[in-house]
């Protein structure tokens, strides 16, 4: 599968601007920087967060909309109490190195745009109880995580029919 298509199946709403980050995972970063550098100029960031046997751990983002994520008091406190400190450069090199640590940080939900109050779930029940399970686990708003997904989900497909179509990966990409 090429860049472009990872970019289209799994960050779709970051490159539509809904959500604030997206991770995929590349086993030949090299050659996709030619057409992050075209994103980029549209307004994305590209994070390697962590490269284990060829294979890199790319964060996507949306610098404004990140930082806007992760000035939620309930996702400050819980970041606080891992160590999440200070610029969001500062805060995602923590990532990086929570990454390190353990394979996938269950804290990472806030930097994805998940509601605060599931990620917060989840860390208590220990990924148990959930009231709904689809891209991440509920815990409180069903409804209201329901309607995030349908249109994470609704992106996801129109991105999908547009670049089967021949749209370019740079015009899928919200100007922000």
């Amino acid at each position: 599968m090429s860049f472009e298509q990872m970019l289209v199946m799994h960050a779709s709403p970051t490159l539509a601007n809904m959500k604030p980050s997206s991770l995929i995972s590349l086993k030949n970063l090299p050659a996709c920087t030619s057409c992050m550098e075209k994103l980029r100029q549209r307004g994305l960031s590209f994070l390697p967060i962590t490269t284990a046997k060829g294979v890199s751990l790319i964060l996507i983002y949306r610098r404004k909309k990140l930082e806007e994520a992760l000035q939620n008091p309930l996702s400050r406190n819980i970041l606080s109490a891992f160590g999440y400190h200070g610029t969001l450069e500062e805060m995602l090199d923590q990532l990086s190195r929570r990454f390190l640590i353990t394979d996938c940080p269950h804290e990472v939900g806030f930097f994805l745009g998940y509601p605060p109050g599931d990620v917060q779930g989840f860390i208590e029940n220990k990924g148990e109880n959930a009231i709904f399970s689809g891209v991440w686990k509920v815990y409180s708003d069903k409804e209201g995580a329901l309607e995030i997904l349908q249109k994470w989900t609704k992106c996801r497909r129109k991105y999908i029919e547009c670049f089967l179509s021949g749209t370019e990966i740079t015009r899928l990409c919200v100007t922000a």
